[in-house]
């Protein structure tokens, strides 16, 4: 695990280094400053257990570095104002949803929790146990004082009438197909 932290900073972080330091020059810091910045930025990355969920080692590389200059001007009492005006020019590409997609991602979570909702009371319960809650079907059956093969069926039968809904809706294809891999990855996950 720390030798894929290392390899990952190794590819992803250092190549970024020299732009890091440019940036960090721009704030008019002095050389040593700069270096502990640096030094500082590079603890705290390594000190991350897990880089499989960073999409861009540049963009966390600079978040990092940002972050500290922050630090560092929240202590002190007078912040130059082209400090100020520098932290908002700061070009970090994300690679996150767009606001579309988030708004789209959260209307169909709303949809879904609705279409929970008015699933049949055991069905509705058996399926947030299991899918929301995430209990294996043994402790749902033991919760819900119901055999297994029940709480297979109820969880079967909930994922189809919400699916069908959602198609009812006018959803795309590709919510239809990574809710049904999704479902039958979970069902066989048992």
């Amino acid at each position: 695990m720390v030798n894929d932290v290392v390899a990952w900073i190794a590819v992803q972080i250092l190549p970024h280094e020299a732009e890091v330091r440019r940036w960090l020059r721009r704030w008019k810091l002095s050389s040593s400053d700069v270096d502990d910045l640096i030094q500082e930025s590079y603890c705290r990355i390594a000190a991350v257990s897990c880089v499989d969920r960073i999409r861009s080692g540049r963009a966390y590389f600079f978040g990092t570095a940002r972050n500290l200059v922050l630090e560092r001007l929240r202590r002190e009492r007078i912040v130059r104002i082209e400090n100020l005006a520098e932290i908002g020019s700061l070009d970090i590409e994300d690679k996150g949803p767009s606001t579309e997609q988030k708004l789209a991602d959260s209307q169909l979570l709303a949809l879904t929790r609705r279409l929970i909702d008015e699933l049949p009371d055991r069905c509705k319960n058996v399926f947030i146990l299991r899918k929301i809650k995430g209990l294996s079907q043994r402790e749902t059956a033991e919760q819900l004082h119901v055999t297994e093969n029940v709480v297979e069926k109820e969880v079967a039968v909930g994922l189809k009438t919400i699916l069908d809904r959602l198609a009812g809706q006018g959803l795309d294809e590709s919510y239809r197909i990574t809710s049904r891999s999704t479902g039958d990855r979970t069902r066989n996950q048992r």
